[in-house]
């Protein structure tokens, strides 16, 4: 009597046996996926049992792998992405776009700037990292988001200027004596956290992380405050609407952040991705309408 359980294979095992493929190492396809090697080699396990050989062999320190279902492994997974799309197609006419919780402020306030548009998108905010999981599976169209200091741009993108904002009296900070400036960052895994301690470091400045946030009103308001210096879209200083409390530019210089949008190009055709990049980029250099309370917020707290 045949007492073992035959193996169903899971989408989750072949996207495990696609990242070996591609790294030739257990370790590079547990980095690769965010998961344990030991998941990695369970994933392995279950395939053999399933298909009834290996998938890969090892010759010395090397991993070879078998080419034939290499390239099964490959046309199920480009199935399955493709039947992903299927329920897309069929509610075509509304489209989900998912926005970096850092500058959705900016451009939330005013979703009638998109016009008619506007009745076929949909919004998702959410952080870098589960925007790019989202986009990944298919759960978004298009991504309006920061952009890493090497990170190769997609066909559009932009660039956003920043500048160092906070009380002059924070200069103090900067003696010998001191613990360094201090700031308040966006997450140091986020883009635009890695763009401005990247600025720091080449410009050797010492400086104390008091605080992280996740969006660019409440970054300003810890500086209208007098707590710490910040980042600050170049418009928080240029335009008088903008309440800092007396806040100045305290770092020479300005740092020169990137965004870019990503899309789906069997949802998008480039004339309306091309649209929406540009109302976007516009948003990112105006004075979202709660920038200019800042302080009297700040007041009342």
């Amino acid at each position: 009597m045949n007492v073992h359980k035959q193996e169903g294979l899971s989408f989750a095992t072949l996207r495990a046996a696609e990242a070996v493929i591609e790294t030739k190492s257990l370790t590079g396809a547990a980095l690769k996926l965010g998961i344990s090697q030991p998941a990695i080699s369970m994933h392995l396990g279950r395939l053999e049992r399933a298909i009834g050989t290996s998938l890969i062999k090892k010759v010395g320190n090397k991993i070879v792998v078998k080419e034939e279902i290499s390239r099964l492994i490959r046309q199920m997974l480009t199935l399955e992405r493709r039947l992903k799309t299927v329920g897309y197609e069929k509610n075509i006419s509304k489209l989900k776009i998912g926005v970096c919780t850092y500058c959705a402020p900016l451009l939330m306030e005013r979703a009638g700037m998109f016009g008619k548009m506007k009745e076929n998108l949909s919004w998702r905010i959410a952080d870098f990292r589960r925007l790019e999981e989202m986009y990944e599976q298919g759960e978004l169209d298009a991504v309006f988001r920061a952009l890493y200091p090497s990170e190769i741009a997609p066909d559009l993108s932009t660039e956003f200027t920043m500048k160092w904002v906070g009380e002059k009296h924070l200069l103090d900070f900067m003696k010998p004596e001191s613990h360094g400036l201090p700031v308040v960052l966006a997450s140091p895994h986020s883009p635009l956290g890695a763009v401005s301690r990247d600025w720091l470091r080449q410009h050797e400045v010492v400086y104390d992380i008091v605080g992280e946030v996740d969006d660019i009103l409440t970054a300003s308001r810890l500086v209208s405050s007098g707590m710490a210096l910040s980042p600050l879209p170049a418009y928080a200083l240029d335009n008088p609407a903008v309440d800092l409390n007396g806040c100045t530019q305290i770092l020479p210089g300005q740092i020169e952040a990137r965004y870019g949008m990503f899309f789906d190009e069997r949802r998008f055709n480039l004339r309306m991705a091309l649209d929406i990049f540009e109302l976007l980029k516009d948003e990112l250099a105006r004075v979202p309408p709660q920038m200019g309370a800042a302080r009297a917020s700040m007041a009342h707290q």
